[in-house]
């Protein structure tokens, strides 16, 4: 094995078969599988920092946005969960279906949302951390788009 081999191969690529090659480092995906099972742990809370994943559907009007919850949260929370299962049970895997491959997308994304709540970031503001740990989740938080549009790529292909 030759010192660059694998250094330039996507982290995600689809195969002729149809299935997708995943080729990630060992903290790689140590990272991805300790910040999914954090929004595990995360989705059995009513923390604020869910927001961005479960946005209310009716704006302001309160009624409306618990009405909806009742009916449809738990099974929003329940296919976070399934995905979430998906991420971790195939962590250690070099070979994934096309419905692993966008379980895992579902979940980067979903982290990153979460990220992006946690450090503020919006779309009309730049990012400035305040201290190394505030740096250390954007780092996770860019790492993590970076895969997201690999992913994405993958999956268009």
């Amino acid at each position: 094995m030759g010192l660059l081999d694998g250094v330039f191969d996507p982290p995600f690529r689809k195969r002729r078969n149809g299935r997708y090659t995943v080729n990630l480092s060992e903290g790689e995906r140590q990272l991805i599988e300790d910040l999914a099972l954090d929004l595990r742990e995360l989705l059995t809370t009513d923390s604020p920092m869910l927001q961005r994943l479960f946005p209310p559907p009716y704006g302001e009007n309160e009624e409306r946005n618990q009405g909806y919850s009742a009916l449809a949260g738990s099974e929003l929370v329940e296919r976070k969960f399934a995905a979430l299962d998906v991420v971790t049970g195939t962590i250690s895997a070099e070979d994934l279906s096309e419905e692993e491959v966008e379980a895992w997308m579902r979940s980067i994304n979903d982290i990153r949302l979460v990220l992006g709540t946690v450090l503020g970031i919006s779309e009309d503001q730049g990012f400035e951390p305040s201290d190394e740990a505030t740096q250390a989740l954007h780092d996770n938080y860019e790492y993590l788009g970076m895969l997201l549009e690999r992913i994405i790529r993958a999956l268009s292909s």
